[in-house]
């Protein structure tokens, strides 16, 4: 019997120093068309096909030149799938500028959203010229040459969504590769915590009341001006909830510039007072395990980014959103889960962590914000429960992703003997 067994193979990687974010993408998608073919090369037959990542898909060129199938991987909602699909017809197709969506008085028609999506909540990667014409529009058209696309999503979360790219004509005159959503795909390794190294966070947790606190966390590249941090750390204070709050400095320098850091010391940042005043109720840290803190009994609701890797952590959890987005789809991502799904409440849809305009959300803002997240017995706080059990059934065995993967592997296997 051959063995089946999963091998990895590492390819070097490449060396660097200290780079920006978007320099950082740049000098791997670089490196890897370098080294990837030379590699595909020397492991024919075996290798029937490539799966590349949702912002990686000069990839399928290069599995084209070696007649290899070519799947994406698409970490974004099923969605935001769409809108891209969508605003890359109206450029092709319609011959429409798309960065002009965003000064539209009416609100716009996208086939993967179930109601008019406003134009304040449009994502910068399609409205803004210089990311939609030098990147996204290229990912987007580049998607269409797959021979099919993952999506981490589920059937029972974004329907809508999914059925959109069944109906002929929603995206043009070609039709969209088969969508495969095998979701949640979730980072499930064992964790310190896990292995019984239980961290100062979750010990923390461990005396507070069950589902008593708000997780407040803006994920790995999200932070706050100091002025929004002043009005966020009020609006905690005065909503008189318990509070975890993952706190990290926001760099100096323009919106390309490097991941966020740690503070030296919050007292430079926060209220005057506001630690001491706190200290019973509420805990302020940097980096923390999300995935071990949303899983802890304590904590009963998050404000959060809407990532969409959070979003799934979340509703895995069973925890309902408080939606604070900053960047990429996410301002799209909290429209879909407080519009269109019930499944979050909204503090705001259409805040930008690099926006110009000085626009604050206010302590006031906040405070209502975490008053609805925490209301127990609320219709969200119902819908998300039923979210919970429905993202658990979907992987295990009969469920809809784990039948999805299934028809994913069928397809790739088809073609071994072609």
């Amino acid at each position: 019997m051959e063995d089946e067994s999963l091998q990895l193979v590492f390819i070097p990687w490449p060396v660097m120093g200290h780079v920006q974010i978007v320099e950082f993408a740049k000098i791997i998608l670089h490196r890897q068309n370098i080294l990837h073919p030379d590699f595909l090369r020397s492991h024919r037959p075996n290798v029937i096909g490539v799966v590349v990542d949702m912002l990686c898909t000069s990839m399928i060129h290069v599995a084209e030149d070696l007649e290899m199938l070519a799947y994406v991987f698409f970490t974004s909602p099923a969605s935001f799938l769409g809108a891209m699909l969508h605003c890359q017809i109206l450029h092709d197709e319609q011959d429409q500028d798309v960065s002009e969506l965003r000064n539209v008085e009416t609100e716009l028609l996208i086939p993967s959203f179930a109601k008019p999506v406003p134009p304040k909540v449009l994502s910068l990667v399609l409205v803004d010229k210089g990311q939609w014409l030098d990147r996204f529009l290229h990912y987007a058209r580049d998607y269409r040459k797959a021979k099919g696309i993952i999506v981490n999503t589920l059937i029972d979360l974004e329907p809508h969504a999914l059925d959109s790219f069944l109906v002929e004509s929603a995206y043009g005159a070609k039709p969209v590769p088969l969508v495969y959503p095998v979701g949640p795909i979730l980072n499930q390794g064992p964790s310190h915590s896990q292995k019984g190294d239980r961290s100062e966070v979750l010990k923390w947790l461990d005396d507070q009341p069950s589902r008593s606190v708000v997780f407040v966390c803006f994920g790995s590249q999200g932070s706050l001006r100091e002025d929004q941090v002043r009005e966020l750390a009020t609006g905690l204070e005065q909503s008189g909830h318990r509070f975890l709050w993952s706190l990290r400095r926001q760099s100096p320098n323009d919106k390309c510039a490097n991941f966020p850091t740690e503070y030296a010391s919050y007292g430079e940042i926060l209220p005057e007072g506001f630690l001491n005043r706190t200290a019973r109720t509420g805990k302020v840290v940097g980096w923390v395990p999300q995935l071990d803190v949303l899983s802890h009994p304590a904590v009963g609701g998050f404000i959060s980014h809407c990532g969409w890797n959070s979003v799934l952590e979340s509703l895995w959890c069973g925890v309902p959103i408080a939606t604070w987005p900053l960047h990429a789809e996410q301002q799209m991502n909290a429209f879909q889960l407080a519009r269109e799904l019930g499944l979050s409440v909204e503090i705001t849809l259409s805040y930008y962590e690099w926006s110009e305009d000085g626009v604050v959300v206010t302590a006031g803002e906040i405070e209502r914000g975490i008053r609805e997240l925490m209301q127990s017995g609320s219709e969200v706080r119902k819908r998300v429960k039923e979210m919970k059990e429905k993202s658990r059934m979907s992987v295990e065995e009969g469920g809809s992703s784990y039948i999805s993967l299934n028809r994913l592997i069928d397809c790739m296997m088809s073609n071994v003997s072609r």
